[in-house]
């Protein structure tokens, strides 16, 4: 009653995302017969696993009977075309508010739909339309790439990354960025420089293999008196060192220099740089190995599937090696592979100087917007998600559908949408019913890849 009384006017903003406890928290506040305003729009309810839900925007009106609603239909921010396909599409949703959308900036935009193979096309061709589109003068804070889940969004981060544009990745970090990533860049580091003490630190302790700081220095001393400093060949003599007492860590230092050592030998006969990397990540007692093992015996899902996610980080690492090469025309040096990596994340930005492009998942792009937004992978299993079409419960594609409103709105200008027949090499469920229901089915456009 205190706090009621100290205040006489309540306005609550973003009501839509508000779970039950807070819309409860509202009605305390404000009273039967309070003084209070929301703001809210019920076509972006896409938090319901925080607990959002658009009942309680129904339930401020029962409470509240004599209340008056004012629909903001006007839109400052997306063009007609863009406008009029999020809403066609949302208003296949039976529990909403009516509204009629009226988009105030001139005609002028455009909505495209492509299709790809793979997912790895759709994201090359991504990458390449920011690259126009800088390239034409757009700047890289107004283009945004967006997919239903983040690991969507993997394989455009390493088409960025190939081609050199500055990205940004909201609430997680780029490819090379990710301590699995940074530990087989030791591995390869070691290839090039087997004289480098603080790449073998990072890549013989990962996995772990019960080798500490004690043991490692004992190696690097011993590479630097007897071997030119080579913690390789230092490596493969550890079975004579009898100053490390434990012979099974003698064992895996043994297996762990004879390893990277037959790989640098394939290097200097020639091979190409995406086996190089690919042999790497695949070595006995290595990254992939121990990942593999988690993915396919740990009791807890969450495990599983973090284990999995490395997994596909360590294959987008394959294919950016891969398509560098491809770039650059074989043979290209690991060397300078690894200067291309190591460099993408390195530039400082000043405040204000921040050009770079934005790849996000839907959810954490809500409130965004940029001249150009390219929403990936709208297909069915994706967006939808498959978790939405196996639920008895209807709100949970009508949440879907609001995730596709929210991205297309994000668009200010151009809206790009993209779908592939299969994703992580696994066939997907072709293009999302969102794409009909937009009237999206004939807005292919014929750009060249």
């Amino acid at each position: 009653q205190w706090t009621r009384s100290r205040w006489r006017w309540l306005l609550v903003d973003e009501f839509q995302d508000v779970n039950r406890a807070q819309a409860e928290l509202v009605s305390l506040l404000a009273g039967s017969d309070g003084n209070v305003a929301i703001v809210g729009d019920d076509d972006q309810v896409i938090h319901r696993f925080r607990g959002a839900d658009p009942a309680h925007i129904a339930g401020f009106a029962k409470r509240y009977p004599e209340h008056r609603a004012i629909v903001l239909a006007r839109n400052f921010r997306s063009r007609p075309e863009i406008i009029e396909a999020a809403a066609r599409c949302v208003a296949h949703n039976p529990r909403r508010v009516e509204k009629t959308f009226l988009a105030m900036r001139g005609h002028g935009g455009r909505v495209w739909v492509r299709g790809f193979g793979s997912d790895w096309h759709e994201a090359h061709w991504a990458a390449a339309q920011v690259g126009r589109a800088i390239a034409a003068g757009t700047p890289g804070p107004e283009i945004l790439v967006l997919a239903r889940t983040g690991y969507a969004t993997q394989p455009v981060q390493t088409a960025l990354a190939r081609i050199g544009i500055p990205h940004r990745v909201l609430g997680s970090l780029g490819l090379y960025e990710r301590a699995e990533v940074k530990d087989a860049l030791a591995y390869l580091t070691l290839l090039v420089n087997p004289a480098d003490g603080q790449a073998f630190s990072r890549a013989v302790q990962s996995p772990r293999r019960g080798i500490g700081p004690a043991t490692i220095g004992l190696l690097v001393t011993r590479a630097r008196e007897e071997h030119d400093g080579d913690v390789i060949a230092a490596c493969l003599q550890a079975a004579a060192m009898n100053e490390i007492r434990n012979r099974a860590v003698r064992e895996r230092l043994v297996r762990f220099g004879a390893g990277l050592a037959r790989i640098g030998e394939e290097m200097h006969a020639g091979r190409s740089l995406g086996h190089v990397v690919l042999a790497t990540v695949m070595v006995e007692g290595g990254l992939v190995e121990n990942f593999e093992l988690v993915r396919d015996t740990s009791s807890k899902a969450s495990v599983r599937r973090d284990a999995e996610r490395v997994l596909e980080d360590l294959r987008s690492l394959c294919r950016a090696a891969q398509s560098f090469e491809s770039e650059r025309g074989a043979p290209a040096p690991l060397r300078d592979f690894l200067d291309h990596a190591i460099g993408l994340h390195a530039q400082e930005l000043s405040p204000g100087e921040d050009r770079r492009v934005t790849v996000s998942t839907i959810h954490r792009a809500k409130g965004m917007e940029a001249q150009l937004v390219i929403l990936l992978g709208c297909e069915e299993q994706l967006l939808p998600s498959w978790q939405s079409l196996c639920s008895p419960d209807p709100e949970a594609l009508a949440e879907e559908r609001r995730l596709f409103y929210v991205a297309a709105t994000r668009a200010k200008d151009r809206l790009l949408i993209t779908h592939a027949a299969e994703r992580s090499q696994r066939p997907t469920g072709g293009p999302s019913r969102f794409l009909a229901e937009a009237g999206l089915t004939g807005a292919a456009t014929p750009l060249a890849a």
